[in-house]
């Protein structure tokens, strides 16, 4: 299992235009047949920070739907929207995995 977390931190009065495009591109990600992604805020840290939350069951299906996102013009449109309201260098990208059982 591997989940993908992309944390940013959206300008100030920028928050609710943020979350609707954000659920635009969560509807195609939808159409295209993508893993669901979530949005998350932190109860406390960061103001304005929304951190997107995506599980994918192994890597290549991780890289696989990653090169479907980035092909798709619709949503790189709307992906391009976000990332101008978000605060340029606020963005963080991780993949996690679960840990492993070590003998």
């Amino acid at each position: 299992m591997y989940q993908q977390r992309i944390r940013q931190q959206v300008l100030y009065g920028q928050f609710r235009d943020y979350l609707n495009i954000a659920e635009e591109v969560i509807a195609l990600r939808r159409k295209l047949g993508l893993a669901a992604a979530t949005l998350w805020t932190p109860t406390v840290g960061t103001a304005n920070e929304i951190v997107w939350q995506i599980e994918y069951s192994d890597l290549a299906t991780f890289q696989r739907e990653n090169q479907a996102f980035h092909s798709d013009p619709d949503v790189m449109e709307k992906w391009r929207r976000l990332w101008q309201l978000a605060v340029q260098g606020s963005t963080r990208d991780e993949l996690l995995e679960e840990a492993p059982h070590i003998a």
